[in-house]
């Protein structure tokens, strides 16, 4: 499924907020993910992380797309024109629910083999477990209907790929 590059219509803070957390996910998704071909021993969690990687980057396209569309920055910390500093601090750690903490990332990059694998779906299952989060929260919030419409149907794959992710822990 292909996500729309633009937004038109009427927008607010929560989606411009929505999409800036979803670039910092995404982001964070196709960073682990690349972690993975020189450490996954696992060919389901390799193929995981190689699938993972091209559809998080079609997602950061896309939401990238409604950003300059609203004329918005990518990140709150890119001049505040809405959309809330999502890091509580100054700091550059996202501390949104999902999201792995420089300590954790360090973890993972450390891992190899079994262990790499048990991380790297644990850490999925954390992150989809978020943008489920940050969907619903849009879909409350938000006031863009394509985005709106976005993020309950991306709520609705999260939660599948949740279920998918877990059976695939269980088997490692």
């Amino acid at each position: 499924m292909a996500m729309p590059t633009k937004a038109p219509g009427a927008f607010n803070d929560a989606d411009v907020t929505y999409a800036q957390g979803m670039i910092a996910h995404c982001s964070q998704l196709v960073e682990i993910s690349g972690l993975a071909p020189g450490r996954a021993s696992n060919g389901d969690v390799q193929d995981l992380a190689s699938r993972t990687r091209t559809d998080e980057a079609a997602e950061l396209a896309a939401v990238r797309g409604w950003l300059r569309n609203w004329n918005r920055p990518e990140s709150a910390d890119e001049g505040g024109m809405g959309g809330m500093d999502m890091s509580g601090d100054s700091g550059s750690d996202m501390e949104m629910s999902g999201s792995m903490s420089d300590a954790d990332m360090g973890k993972l990059k450390a891992a190899a083999g079994a262990s790499f694998d048990r991380a790297f779906v644990k850490a999925m299952i954390e992150h989809r477990h978020g943008e489920i989060e940050m969907a619903r929260d849009e879909k409350k919030n938000g006031r863009n209907a394509t985005v709106k419409q976005q993020a309950d149907m991306m709520a609705t794959m999260q939660e599948d790929k949740v279920e998918s992710l877990t059976l695939l822990l269980a088997k490692l």
